[in-house]
């Protein structure tokens, strides 16, 4: 059976297992160009697309391909516009220089500001965003954009792309992971192709470079950056960049890339707060084709606080859920019982260390060497505010108890004040390391 052929079959496979739209999304649009000793290569249109299949759908395209081909493989999924003309040549490099693909922008469809749900978390990235889009080149270059997880950086950096090409499509913009420039490097050097190299990154009018964070340590792909970035920027050019942490956070960073990144304008992307939260809730809904009644909604965005993508893996998962059962409209105890699934019921499921809300605050009280009535009740002294604070967040991701509850627990408190508090400890968790480690520090003693 020719290639082709046989991942047309196992995207068959994958077609009866997969929700309609996920298939569509991340199956419909891949290509195995590679099947040699067991180990399959398989493109995406995309980076985003080939990272999501790579963390969300490995086991399922390896089971579909496994059935079509009698073998154990292993896969890896790379970028369509990085795929060697040759690609029967196994031995030569997978990186194209050629002029065709040196300008593909690379920008995800979703990724536009249409899509963009802004709230107090990311309203001054936007409000730059805006400011970059009229004028690039000049306004707030470099941009320079940190933050958690699954916060929207990318979506917010991709968004601009779009609409940089929406006011001139003749513009050569460029979005690529930090890795793929030292991918692209290495590969450069192997094949004595560095003028191709240079050339490739520093004709670009615009680049958009995800998680800068990862050249760290790593000086000659540093140095490299260092005069890529000089050449566009003295010449006018948009330089935007994402980090998990702002520049003077980044260990082993060079100084003078850290200078530079920060002689833009820096910004921070917080997770999103609640009423955020319902908004992209329903957004995502939307795309998959769910209709959630107002308290689902609610009860979702009490329950996922993390971050963006986990909202979106979520109610991608209850998409499907929804689709296999035949599950109209979603009513709250639906997704009641899809995040927490003993406990159908409607009673909180407590875990089976049998942990109570009072347990919680008489170990809080302890570990902040205050009295269970102090943290209860009205004072607002600084360090009790912050162990409420944090009771509060305990009571909530812990035992899953409802906000209204918590605020009664907590000195009677209304669930506003609840919620705030919840979300100021998720947002500074995104960034603070020795929080992470103080309530894993309490968690311990549970």
């Amino acid at each position: 059976m020719d290639i082709e052929r046989l991942w047309k079959n196992a995207q068959e496979e994958l077609k009866i297992v997969l929700a309609p739209a996920v298939f569509q999304t991340f199956v419909s649009k891949t290509q195995l160009i590679i099947l040699k000793d067991s180990t399959a290569t398989i493109a995406c249109p995309n980076s985003y697309l080939a990272d999501i299949n790579q963390k969300r759908y490995y086991h399922l395209f390896k089971s579909a391909l496994d059935n079509q081909t009698k073998t154990n493989n292993s896969i890896s999924f790379i970028v369509q516009d990085l795929i060697k003309t040759e690609t029967q040549n196994f031995s030569a490099p997978l990186l194209n220089f050629s002029p065709k693909s040196t300008y593909s922008p690379n920008l995800h469809p979703r990724y536009t500001l249409e899509n963009f749900i802004v709230g107090n978390s990311n309203n001054f990235a936007f409000a730059a965003a805006q400011g970059i889009i009229k004028n690039p080149g000049s306004t707030y270059n470099p941009f320079f954009i940190w933050g958690g997880v699954g916060v929207g950086k990318t979506h917010l950096m991709q968004a601009i792309g779009h609409e940089l090409l929406k006011n001139n499509s003749a513009l050569k913009i460029k979005y690529f992971p930090a890795e793929t420039f030292g991918n692209d490097l290495i590969s450069a050097l192997k094949s004595k192709n560095m003028n191709l190299f240079k050339d490739r990154y520093r004709q670009l009018d615009c680049i958009l470079v995800d998680d800068i964070q990862f050249i760290a340590g790593k000086e000659y792909i540093q140095q490299e950056f260092f005069h890529t970035f000089n050449a566009l920027h003295m010449s006018g050019r948009q330089v935007i960049l994402t980090s998990d942490r702002k520049p003077s956070d980044i260990q082993n960073l060079e100084d003078r890339l850290v200078s530079r990144f920060m002689g833009g304008l820096t910004v921070d992307i917080q997770p999103p707060d609640y009423e955020m939260r319902c908004a992209i809730i329903t957004q995502k809904a939307e795309i998959y084709g769910l209709k959630l009644q107002p308290p689902a909604v609610t009860f979702l965005a009490e329950n996922i606080q993390s971050n963006i993508r986990d909202i979106e893996g979520n109610i991608q998962q209850i998409a499907i859920k929804a689709q296999s059962g035949r599950v109209g409209e979603i009513d709250l105890a639906f997704v009641q019982n899809y995040l927490n699934p003993l406990s159908s019921s409607g009673q909180n499921h407590f875990s089976s260390t049998n942990l109570t809300p009072r347990h919680i605050i008489s170990l809080c009280a302890k570990h902040f060497d205050f009295k269970t009535s102090e943290l209860c009740g009205k004072s607002r002294k600084k360090e009790l505010v912050f162990a409420r604070h944090l009771t509060a967040y305990l009571l909530l991701t812990e035992i899953n108890l409802p906000l209204e509850e918590v605020g009664r627990l907590l000195g009677g408190r209304d669930h506003t004040s609840i919620m705030h508090a919840r979300d100021k400890i998720h947002s500074d968790l995104a960034v603070n390391s020795s929080l992470r480690q103080l309530i894993d520090q309490i968690k311990r003693s549970f």
